[in-house]
């Protein structure tokens, strides 16, 4: 079986941006993306809280070209003004074609 390598970028953050986080993935390249609702702590303690409702961790597949453009994007974009992190994992994919490969 033939894997590809790729990359993982995940974004954790606040709800209030995961439309414009991915509208903004998807202008920069990505094919698609997966949406979870989370919970955690940090240094700044418990989030969310009742007030603010859940983070969304978007998780994206690409090309490493495609990943470092929209994590770059996303720092520069969205860091100071939310509370909100990234980070690229080297993931191995089958159907590399599915993410733009």
């Amino acid at each position: 079986m033939k894997t590809t390598p790729m990359k993982r970028l995940t974004i954790i953050g606040e709800n209030a941006v995961e439309y414009l986080v991915v509208q903004d993935a998807h202008e920069l390249g990505a094919t698609g993306f997966t949406y979870t609702v989370v919970h955690g702590q940090g240094e700044k303690g418990m989030h969310p809280n009742r007030w603010q409702g859940p983070n969304a961790k978007i998780e994206i597949i690409a090309t490493p070209d495609v990943a470092h453009r929209i994590f770059e994007h996303v720092a520069k974009k969205y860091f100071d003004q939310y509370a909100m992190i990234a980070f690229l994992d080297d993931v191995e994919v089958l159907r590399s074609e599915k993410f733009g490969a």
